[in-house]
C-alpha cells in the first residue's frame, strides 16, 4: 500500500495549482482579476489560460506524440460567459487506441462549480466543489478522490489582494486507507502546503511552493510578444525542484485568426510535443 500511495502524494497537491498554469494576469482591472483567478483555479488538464475576450464557445482537439508513432488524443470543449469566465467544461483524454483513459466535467451550478474527475488509468474518481464569496471569487475548493485501497481529501483556501489578484493559496490534505469492503484501516496521512504568486508588469512571473516536510519548489514563467500585432506569442515555464531544473515547458501560440486570437498552439513538455487546434465561436 505505501507504495502505491507515496507517488501519489509527491506528484502533489499541485492538483489544482499545476505547473501547466499559465498567464495569469493581475491588472488594474480588480472585476476582470477575478475571471483570470477563478479560470486558474479550475485548472482543467492541458487549458491554455489565455484572456477570453467575446468567446462563446470554443472547442480544443490536441494530439502529442508519444514516440515510436503512438499518439494521444484530447477533446475540449469549453462554454464561456460575456466576461470569459468559464461556465463548463468537458475534456477527454483518449490512448493511442481511442480508448478514454481520464475525462474531467466542470459545470456551473446555482451558487458554485462543480468538477468530475475520472481517471481509467489510475482508477481514481474525485469530485472539487468551488465555493466562491459575494463578489464571485473562488475562496474554498474541496476534493473527495476515491480510489480501490485509499480516499484522499483536500481543501484549499485562496487569498487574494485588495485588486482581486491572487496571492496565496494554503492547502490541507489527508489520506485514508481502505480495505476491499471500504472500510477505514485506520492508517492515515496527513499534510499541507502553502502557493505564493508573484507578479511582474501584470503576468504571473513565479509561483512558490512550501510543503510540510520543509520541500520547497518553484516555477517561473517568462513571456513574449509580437508587438506588431499586440498578442501573447511564447510562454515558457521552468519548474525547478529543490533548486534545481526538474521540468521545462514552452507554449507557442502559431496562428491567429481576424480578432487576433489564436488558433493553432504547439506545447512542448520535456521534448514531447502537444499541437493543439482550437474552434470558436463568438457571442
Amino acid at each position: 500500500m505505501q507504495k502505491r500511495i507515496l507517488p501519489f502524494l509527491l506528484t502533489p497537491c499541485l492538483s489544482l495549482i499545476s505547473i501547466n498554469a499559465i498567464a495569469l494576469t493581475c491588472s488594474d482591472n480588480s472585476t476582470q482579476n477575478i475571471v483570470e483567478a477563478n479560470n486558474y483555479i479550475f485548472q482543467i488538464l492541458n487549458y491554455i489560460d489565455s484572456p477570453v475576450k467575446g468567446i462563446k464557445q470554443e472547442v480544443r482537439t490536441s494530439t502529442t506524440q508519444l514516440g515510436n508513432d503512438a499518439m494521444s488524443t484530447a477533446k475540449h470543449s469549453l462554454e464561456y460567459d460575456p466576461n470569459g469566465l468559464i461556465i463548463q467544461s468537458h475534456y477527454d483524454l483518449y490512448s493511442n487506441k481511442k480508448k478514454r483513459i481520464y475525462s474531467e466535467h466542470l459545470q456551473k451550478n446555482k451558487s458554485s462549480w462543480i468538477n468530475i474527475i475520472e481517471d481509467v488509468e489510475d482508477k481514481t474518481n474525485s469530485i472539487v466543489q468551488f465555493n466562491t464569496d459575494e463578489q464571485g471569487k473562488i475562496v474554498i475548493s474541496q476534493q473527495t478522490k476515491k480510489a480501490v485501497d485509499f480516499v484522499f481529501f483536500e481543501t484549499d483556501n485562496y487569498l487574494y489582494d485588495r485588486n482581486n489578484c491572487l496571492i496565496n493559496k494554503n492547502v490541507q490534505w489527508q489520506l485514508k486507507e481502505i480495505d476491499k469492503s471500504g472500510k477505514y484501516t485506520g492508517a492515515d496521512q496527513k499534510g499541507a502546503s502553502i502557493y505564493t504568486f508573484g507578479y511582474q508588469e501584470q503576468q504571473l512571473a513565479k509561483v512558490l511552493y512550501q510543503f510540510s516536510n520543509n520541500m520547497k519548489n518553484e516555477s517561473d514563467f517568462s513571456y513574449q510578444y509580437d508587438n506588431d500585432h499586440h498578442r501573447l506569442s511564447t510562454i515558457e515555464i521552468s519548474y525547478l525542484s529543490a533548486g534545481k531544473d526538474a521540468a521545462h515547458y514552452v507554449t507557442k501560440f502559431l496562428t491567429f485568426n481576424e480578432k487576433n486570437d489564436w488558433i493553432t498552439a504547439s506545447k512542448v513538455k520535456n521534448n514531447k510535443q502537444t499541437n493543439i487546434i482550437r474552434e470558436l465561436t463568438y457571442y
